[in-house]
This record gives C-alpha cells, sequence and structure tokens, in this order.
C-alpha cells in the first residue's frame, strides 16, 4: 500500500508539475526529454540498478514494496527513492556537450574508475537506456550525463545525487515515540548501577530511587533518555547474531499503551548496534538473555498504538541487528553519574 502511493503520488505530482513547466516554456525553444514518456513507463519499472566504483544496489519492487536487494530485501527509504524518480521524469537535455571520451573522466562519466560515475539501469522496461549520471555543473543547477551506449555527454537541468551503497537506501526509521508516549523508563548496562527513570507529580523525570546524599545535575538531566529513544536513526542491517548480545546493555521503555520495548545496545568492531524487542509484562528484560527475549517476546494483537511506533515490521525485529551511530549508542548507555551532581571533589563531566 505504502509503494502504491508512492507511485500514484509520484505520478501525480510529476504531471502537475510538467504542465506547469510547459506552459511556462510555451514561447521558450524546444528541449529534449532525458526520458520521453517516462510518466507512461513508470509503471511497468520492475527495479533500478546503481553501479559506480565496483559498489552497487538493486532497488527491487517485491511483492508491491521496494526493497533493497543486497539488504535482504529490507524496504527501501521512500523519500530519496521518490526524489529520483521524480528527477528523472523532469529532466531535459539542455545542452549539448562533448562526444569525445577522452573528456569523460574530467565530467565524472568513466565507469571503471575509483571517481566514476554512478551508472543507473531500469529493470523491466528496456525502453529506458541505462545512463552514466556525473558531476553536477559549477555554473548553473544541472548534471552531466550520457547514455552507456553513447560518448556524447549533456548537460540535464536536474541536480541528481545517486549513491550505489546499499546501506544509504535502507529505510531510516526506527522508531515514531515522543516523550509524552513514555511512562518509565529503566537502564541496565554492563559494570554500572541499573537505575529507573520515573515521572513525578508535575510530569518532570525524576530517578525512582536517588542515592542518598545527591541530586540531579539540574531538574531536566533527564530528559534526553526520553527523546533520544525518539531520534535513533538506522544505518545499517545485519542478520541476528546471538554472540554479538553476550553482556549486551539494555533500556527497557515501558509506554502508555502498556506495551513494553526493550532496546538492547552493543558496541563491535564493526560499529554499534541495537536490537529491539516487543516483550511481554512476564519477562525481567534486564536479567533475560537475548535467546529468552525472543521467546517470550509478544506478537500483540495488531494494535494502531503499536504500529505507529515501529518503523522496521515485526519479522524485522526478530530478523535483523540494527546499526547506529556511536552518539545513539552512547545516549542509551548512560550511567546514573552522568545525571548525578558531582560529589565536593569530583570535576563535572559534561
Amino acid at each position: 500500500m505504502r509503494n502504491k502511493i508512492l507511485i500514484v503520488g509520484l505520478l501525480f505530482g510529476m504531471g502537475v508539475a510538467i504542465a506547469l513547466d510547459q506552459r511556462q516554456r510555451f514561447e521558450a525553444p524546444a528541449m529534449r526529454w532525458l526520458y520521453p514518456g517516462f510518466l507512461e513507463r513508470l509503471p511497468s519499472v520492475t527495479g533500478l540498478r546503481l553501479l559506480k566504483a565496483g559498489d552497487g544496489v538493486d532497488l527491487v519492487f517485491d511483492n508491491g514494496t521496494w526493497v533493497v536487494a543486497q539488504r535482504f530485501n529490507y524496504p527501501v527509504n521512500d523519500k530519496p527513492l521518490f526524489q529520483l524518480l521524480d528527477q528523472l521524469g523532469r529532466a531535459r537535455l539542455i545542452e549539448k556537450k562533448t562526444a569525445l571520451s577522452k573528456h569523460h573522466g574530467a565530467l565524472g562519466l568513466l565507469e571503471d574508475a575509483s571517481d566514476s560515475g554512478s551508472v543507473l539501469m531500469f529493470q523491466g522496461d528496456t525502453l529506458l537506456k541505462p545512463v552514466v549520471i556525473g558531476q553536477q555543473a559549477s555554473t548553473r543547477p544541472g548534471t552531466f550525463v550520457r547514455f552507456q551506449s553513447d560518448d556524447q555527454v549533456w548537460l540535464i537541468d536536474q541536480a541528481l545525487e545517486v549513491s550505489a551503497a546499499a546501506a544509504d537506501w535502507l529505510a531510516p526509521s526506527l522508531l515514531t515515540i515522543n516523550d509524552q508516549m513514555i511512562e518509565s523508563i529503566e537502564l541496565s548496562n554492563p559494570g554500572e548501577v541499573k537505575y529507573r527513570v520515573v515521572r513525578d507529580e508535575r510530569d518532570n523525570w525524576v530517578l525512582a530511587a536517588t542515592p542518598e546524599g545527591r541530586t540531579l545535575r539540574y531538574d531536566t538531566a533527564l530528559t534526553p533518555l526520553a527523546t533520544t529513544v525518539g531520534q535513533l536513526r538506522l544505518l545499517d542491517i545485519a542478520l541476528h547474531d546471538p554472540a554479538r548480545w553476550v553482556g549486551a546493555g539494555s533500556a527497557v521503555y515501558q509506554l502508555t499503551s502498556s506495551h513494553r520495548l526493550t532496546l538492547r545496545t552493543a558496541a563491535a568492531q564493526e560499529g554499534y548496534w541495537l536490537r529491539i524487542v516487543v516483550d511481554s509484562d512476564e519477562v525481567d528484560p534486564s536479567d533475560a538473555s537475548d535467546a529468552t527475549l525472543q521467546v517470550k517476546a509478544v506478537e500483540p494483537k495488531r494494535s494502531p498504538a503499536l504500529d505507529q511506533v515501529l518503523g522496521p515490521s515485526r519479522e524485522a525485529l526478530t530478523r535483523f541487528d540494527f546499526r547506529i551511530a556511536k552518539r545513539n549508542f552512547d545516549d542509551l548507555n548512560r550511567s546514573l553519574e552522568h545525571f548525578l551532581k558531582p560529589q565536593d571533589g569530583e570535576e563535572i563531566d559534561g
């Protein structure tokens, strides 16, 4: 359904834009489209392949959804896909450039060099020819391109930015959640004191149990624990590896909807990782192993509230580990001491 909306929105938006553009250019010299009839051909496209300097990604229309083939058919980020298709549909050949292949390198239009251009191929429609996308023009909005089978270079009127890295095309959303959706938070990390955060009578975040003789650094010191969870962004994915989660920390978010999210985090040589589990109230997430959480994980009745929170599907949550930024990892692993005023003689740790 999401993909149908994407295509319908694209067709409508491009149709309106093209109609307006044609009216504005009524008296201007005619310019050729990069892809004549692109709107009519788009429904037959079943995939896009992008290649650049040995890297490559296939975006495939599979069972009604655009997915990234090199990442286990994980959903595509709709926004850059929509933008790319929209720009290709609008693109006009506005200036004819060199037809000498010796000049291709200077324009970023070689195919097999470290600074090569990106080759875009369409699957499902052979009339949409593969195109090499080079550098953007420096003096006007536009991009140098050439069809893969032709040395002739053209300047088009769209500033195209494309990536051939599979991770760059993954749908980035992990959790859509705000402060008011959270009832309590509990952090348990190896080698650190476990602590719980709740709301007081004024709806401020406070420690459920403050260490004797200690106070928070400031009244809103704990607020980032509630806001961080809605700012998590996916960098990459990997198939779930139980070994990665030995000794992992956890942050448990009890939601006002009565659902509970356990966010497990681990640092590994290849980056920082997150695992999201929707678990039952029967399990203490701080004591349970990852395997136990998966066995006990709830598959609640379809809940609109939970569906709005979760970015990945339930299947994806079970199947994948999610790589996140270091700052996200750090925010989910703050020690209790981080939020307390330093004792006499201690320096403040920002």
